[in-house]
């Protein structure tokens, strides 16, 4: 019988076939370069499939396999081993479906228990902190800002407008700062939406690797009474994980695109770090509610390589005036070699990306051309396979990983 036909008639793939012949448990002889499955084979895949049922595992089978095949035996109801066989798997199946019991009974312990956590908690729900509020200016004409309409309970603002004579609003709705002319991805995407089917995970190890780079250069700054900002949370963050283990005193501010998510966001951060004074603010395009020179350290946990998909300004080009005089910069990103094809995805795939975007020295430009300097930088690694959701990549292309750090050249 051919392999085909041989698949066929006991309903799995030529490639399972193809590996049970690969690892003994089918002895097939070939004709020149076809195998042909004889009455042999038909008995032996009949056992391997029985076997199958009862949960012995494939190595467990090779080895009844070769004890009938020693003993020339092929009535397997003669075998007195095979019968003790299949008493030693009953009992090695009741044992285990007690520990599959167990484990059932203490998933829906736990489950049952944070939902009575969930809904019992009562943390302690944060506001904008009235901290910010002497540095809370128009982004267009840096005016300080009027805040009317405000529902304030302690140090915190909780719902209110705030405007400038210049027409520039935001908006103050369940302690986070909204901002306008909102845009994202024509791939929507949120960071507790994720599909790690879509993510390939050697890729994520190797973000992961870069973010502990950015961590350690963070240690290495002054952060007492500092302000840092990390931007574009949608697509990756950084600071969340290592809040617990930097210092007290220092001020955060976080934005991203979608008010749901930052919503999220700012609920697991108050679980976790309630007196924290952190600002939360729903805004895309960079043009912040913030004074210039306000900002002290600034991380790029890839938010450079995300907004120049979506703006062709240079991030650094807005995010300049919001920086002081010996702020530093602390990021990671991507790139791909010059004349990648996945370069020139992503110049048609995206409706308006930088023309620059992703190009292999467009991040050291556009610092040079504002007077910064990579301080370090260590490329991580690259992988031609971060996922499918990166729609843009060609995957006979490699997407390298770079791990900086920034500061002025001279002062501003």
């Amino acid at each position: 019988m051919k392999i085909g036909e041989f698949a066929k008639k006991f309903h799995v793939s030529i490639d399972t076939v193809r590996f049970y012949i690969e690892k003994g448990l089918l002895i097939p002889e070939k004709v020149n370069t076809q195998y042909r499955l004889n009455t042999i084979c038909l008995e032996d895949m009949s056992l391997i499939n029985e076997l199958k049922q009862y949960h012995f595992s494939l190595n467990e089978i090779h080895k009844i396999l070769s004890l009938k095949r020693l003993t020339n035996n092929r009535d397997k109801e003669d075998m007195s081993y095979f019968t003790n066989l299949l008493i030693e798997k009953k009992r090695q199946l009741i044992k285990e479906k007690e520990q599959i019991s167990n484990a059932i009974q203490s998933i829906d312990a736990k489950v049952n228990k944070k939902t009575i956590e969930n809904v019992e908690q009562n943390h302690q729900t944060t506001g904008v902190p009235l901290f910010f509020m002497p540095i809370l200016s128009c982004p267009n004409c840096q005016s300080e800002l009027s805040l009317q309409n405000a529902s304030i309970l302690g140090q915190h603002i909780f719902e209110g407008n705030l405007s400038c004579g210049c027409g520039y609003q935001a908006e103050i709705k369940e302690g986070i700062l909204i901002t306008g002319n909102l845009q994202s991805s024509p791939f929507k995407y949120s960071i507790y939406d994720i599909d790690v089917a879509k993510w390939n995970p050697d890729f994520i190890s190797l973000l992961e690797k870069n973010k502990l780079w950015m961590y350690n250069k963070l240690l290495k700054q002054q952060m007492e009474n500092k302000i840092v900002l990390e931007t574009n949370l949608e697509i990756s963050m950084m600071l969340p994980k290592y809040l617990s283990t930097l210092s007290k005193n220092t001020s955060y501010i976080f934005t991203c695109y979608s008010f749901e998510m930052l919503k999220t966001f700012k609920k697991n951060i108050e679980k976790l770090h309630t007196h924290l004074p952190v600002l939360y603010i729903v805004n895309s395009d960079l043009h912040l509610p913030l004074a210039h020179q306000s900002i002290d350290i600034f991380i790029d946990s890839m938010s450079f390589s995300q907004y120049s998909l979506i703006y062709k300004e240079s991030p650094i080009q807005i995010l300049i005036r919001y920086l002081k005089n010996n702020s530093c910069i602390i990021g990671n990103t991507i790139f791909y070699e010059a004349n990648s094809k996945s370069l020139t995805n992503i110049q048609s795939i995206y409706p308006a990306p930088n023309p620059n975007a992703f190009q292999p020295n467009f991040l050291e430009a556009e610092l040079q051309k504002h007077h910064l300097k990579f301080t370090s930088k260590e490329i991580a690694g690259f992988t031609k396979n971060p996922g499918s959701y990166f729609t843009y990549h060609d995957e006979n292309e490699k997407m390298n990983l770079l791990a900086y750090s920034a500061a002025f050249l001279i002062s501003k």
